[in-house]
């Protein structure tokens, strides 16, 4: 014979087949989410991460800005080869008419002085025109450059006072020293006086 009457045990069995759906409420299942969240620790950021983030703010912007600056100029300072100190000219002060007429005669009898020059030393010796030639450069040389247009001046001042040779001469010998120029435009486009 059975006991018809039910047992305790029935009704917790039955209790929990009742309220066993499998799954917890969605607000229960999001309360214990956040909490979860809350108490698991952070991730620390790597070191590329932790620079990103400092650049990011203002204050360290500047003084990064600050460091590539004085980097770079410290690379430019070094690479920088040294200048060699320049030298200011003063011009020459006006002399007066007595000087000028000194320079002028001067500058007159000059053509017939480096003549002289190169043919003294030779006396001796019979004159040979590639040996003055030569003799001249080299005190052409040896002497302050003057500029082109400056012995084409002379050039034209020679050939008004009709000393001819001397012109060629000179002409001959800027033609030497200035292969690239084209010295008999040049000398066509000075000034005659």
């Amino acid at each position: 014979m059975t006991d018809a009457r039910p047992a305790p045990e029935d009704d917790v069995v039955k209790h929990f087949r009742e309220h066993a759906t499998g799954e917890p409420p969605a607000h229960l299942d999001s309360l214990i989410l956040a909490v979860a969240h809350k108490e698991a620790p952070v991730p620390k950021p790597n070191l590329w991460q932790r620079w990103i983030q400092a650049c990011q703010k203002p204050r360290w912007q500047v003084a990064f800005a600050s460091l590539v600056g004085v980097a770079l100029m410290l690379a430019l300072a070094q690479r920088t080869p040294e200048q060699s100190p320049g030298y200011d000219f003063v011009t020459a002060p006006k002399a007066s008419a007595p000087v000028v007429k000194k320079e002028a005669a001067r500058s007159l009898a000059a053509p017939a002085a480096p003549m002289a020059d190169v043919a003294a030393p030779a006396q001796s010796e019979p004159i040979n025109a590639e040996r003055a030639e030569e003799a001249k450069i080299a005190k052409r040389a040896a002497a302050p450059a003057i500029a082109l247009d400056e012995q084409l001046r002379e050039v034209v001042r020679l050939q008004n006072a009709g000393q001819v040779q001397a012109a060629d001469t000179l002409m001959k010998a800027l033609h030497k020293r200035f292969p690239d120029e084209n010295v008999e435009a040049r000398l066509k486009e000075m000034p005659r006086n």
